[in-house]
């Protein structure tokens, strides 16, 4: 029995089987060698729901701040253009030389580097953000809030793309630390699913020890081994590469990209 190929909706099935009180419980508990081993069942299979269900929340986040993302980069790089746009234009419309290079200094103090940071990196964008308010003296914000622009002045348009530019920065570390934290395996925390995973099969594999030695009788051991003997019967046509029919119980059939397992204690002659 491969049970590092079994995918998490598969253990829930079979461990679920074994808890439920119209199902296989009533067996489980009947014999002596197995019915200690109901809260390790238990905690084993909250675990593959509590792990999943942890996934799916930063899912959900990671997915919610990537779209805050996109929006907050337009804004970012709308305004960038724009204030790098009307700085050049107000400077080619000047009449006075001294204005002229007035406004071409305040575009340099604010794009050093011209317009070559926007489509970097999110963190780079934040970070240039950071720079530029630095340059930027209290001259320049005077003469900045003095330049009209539809809806104000262009110092209020500068200070939305800052706001842009340290919104960015929020967010992308938000959604690294999701990332980092969630990956399969990347940390032992209670909630991780590799743990989850090895914790649930060292747990099976338990059971089916102590019904080894326990001896029951041949209904018993049909009936609570029957969950487990179909799922990884499913588990092994998937991984043959054979078309694997819909459960009824289960619906659709489960996700065969399932990380990689490092199932921990050596195979017992069960595996």
């Amino acid at each position: 029995m491969a049970l590092k190929d079994l995918s998490p909706r598969q253990m829930v099935q079979i461990t679920g089987a074994w808890l439920d009180p119209e199902r296989e419980r009533p067996r489980l508990v009947s014999l002596k060698r197995c019915a200690p081993l109901i809260d390790d069942i238990e905690e084993a299979h909250e675990g593959v729901l509590k792990s999943h269900r942890r996934q799916k929340k930063a899912d959900d986040q990671i997915s919610e701040i990537q779209r805050k993302l996109v929006a907050t980069d337009q804004i970012h790089d709308r305004k960038a253009r724009g204030a790098h746009a009307v700085l050049t234009g107000f400077a080619d419309l000047a009449d006075d030389p001294e204005d002229a290079a007035i406004y071409l200094e305040i575009r340099d103090q604010l794009f050093a580097d011209g317009l070559r940071f926007i489509g970097a990196s999110y963190s780079d964008e934040a970070g240039e953000v950071k720079l530029a308010r630095d340059r930027l003296t209290p001259e320049s914000k005077a003469a900045l809030r003095a330049l009209p622009t539809p809806g104000g002045n262009l110092l209020k348009a500068v200070q939305a793309w800052f706001a842009a530019g340290d919104e960015l920065g929020k967010l992308d570390a938000q959604r690294i630390h999701l990332s980092a934290e969630d990956r399969p395996g990347a940390a032992e925390s209670p909630g991780g699913q590799l743990r989850a995973r090895n914790r649930w099969i060292k747990v099976v594999r338990s059971v089916l020890q102590m019904l080894e030695l326990e001896g029951a009788d041949e209904e018993t051991a049909r009936r609570l081994l029957a969950p487990l003997q179909r799922e990884t019967a499913k588990a092994e046509r998937r991984r043959s590469g054979g078309k694997e029919e819909i459960d009824v119980e289960g619906g659709a059939p489960p996700d065969a990209n399932e990380p990689a397992i490092d199932e921990g204690a050596p195979a017992t002659g069960m595996d």
